[in-house]
């Protein structure tokens, strides 16, 4: 087994590293872009995970490609978050709303797609997967009613956060109907929910901080995306204890800190205690296997997941 610290953080190589006060989680998104033949390697992914039995499961949204936005791929879908033996929680990405306006995805209103995600996989306060767990929407319990996707939960004092921030320039687009009305107020319920969470976080001595989005915003055009980075950031700072951003939409496996900020060679980096995990995605159908240790000062180690 190779285990190796990059920045604070436990890197485990051909082996996973896991001790008993440890619990884990798995890490998945951008998944099945390529019709048939993606559909039979996420199904055996899903068999590998379900075998691993970690103690839930994050997908992070892009649940398909370019392709029709419409009932039967969002039946299709639904049916293998069914298979995940496991508690599934799902944060939206933008191929299953944000690029729906597109005729080759079927021509709909984003915004009314983004109502049939609710409406479908968001309508109780639980998991999605056959074993259910109890989850907190911001719907339920703030006044951003429409919002009951921004979920949050917790496991062996480690706070777990997701906010609807997907790809496509966070649904800014001027030329869609309702575009950038949608992003004003969705982004003020994420941005609330975030500042809310870390709060919670703070006043109720959580060991660390976990947050599940879909959009990669670093890479590409910040603007969208900059009342989150600031918000995170500010939540970060002031919770002061390890905080784990996880998300797709690039396609790349990557774990490394983008908020750090150098103060020169005398002084730590501002904003080291976040930690960026960046999944797999088509055509790559892996997972990422995180584990925790409250107990440690680094919280989270990973591990690559797949089978080929």
């Amino acid at each position: 087994m190779v285990r190796f610290i990059l920045s604070g953080i436990l890197v485990c190589g051909s082996a996973f590293c896991f001790g008993s006060s440890q619990f884990d989680f798995m890490v998945i998104g951008d998944t099945a872009y390529n019709g048939e033949p993606d559909y039979r390697k996420y199904k055996n992914l899903i068999n590998a995970i379900n075998n691993a039995n970690p103690t839930f499961t994050i997908h992070v949204g892009d649940i398909w490609g370019i392709g029709n936005c419409g009932e039967k791929n969002r039946q299709l879908v639904a049916d293998y978050f069914d298979s995940y033996q496991q508690p599934l929680i799902y944060t939206p990405g933008d191929n299953e709303w944000v690029d729906c306006h597109y005729p080759i995805m079927g021509g709909f209103k984003p915004h009314e797609r983004l109502q049939r995600l609710r409406d479908t996989f968001f309508k109780e306060n639980k998991s999605l997967g056959r074993k259910k767990m109890p989850l907190i929407r911001q719907a339920d319990i703030s006044k951003y009613k429409r919002f009951a996707e921004n979920l949050r939960w917790d496991k062996s004092e480690i706070l777990f956060i997701t906010v609807n921030v997907p790809g496509s320039a966070n649904n800014l687009y001027p030329h869609v109907e309702s575009g950038v009305g949608e992003f004003y107020q969705r982004n003020q319920a994420n941005i609330a929910w975030l500042y809310d969470s870390f709060h919670h976080a703070e006043q109720s001595g959580y060991k660390a901080v976990v947050i599940a989005l879909h959009a990669e915003m670093f890479e590409f055009d910040k603007t969208p995306y900059t009342g989150i980075i600031d918000a995170i950031k500010v939540g970060a700072r002031r919770f002061e204890k390890p905080v784990l951003l996880v998300h797709g939409d690039a396609h790349k496996f990557i774990i490394d800190r983008p908020f750090a900020e150098s103060r020169g060679e005398e002084a730590l980096p501002l904003y080291t205690n976040i930690t960026r995990l960046q999944t797999y995605g088509a055509p790559e159908l892996r997972a990422v296997r995180v584990g925790v240790d409250p107990d440690s000062k680094w919280v989270f180690s990973f591990s690559p997941f797949y089978i080929e």
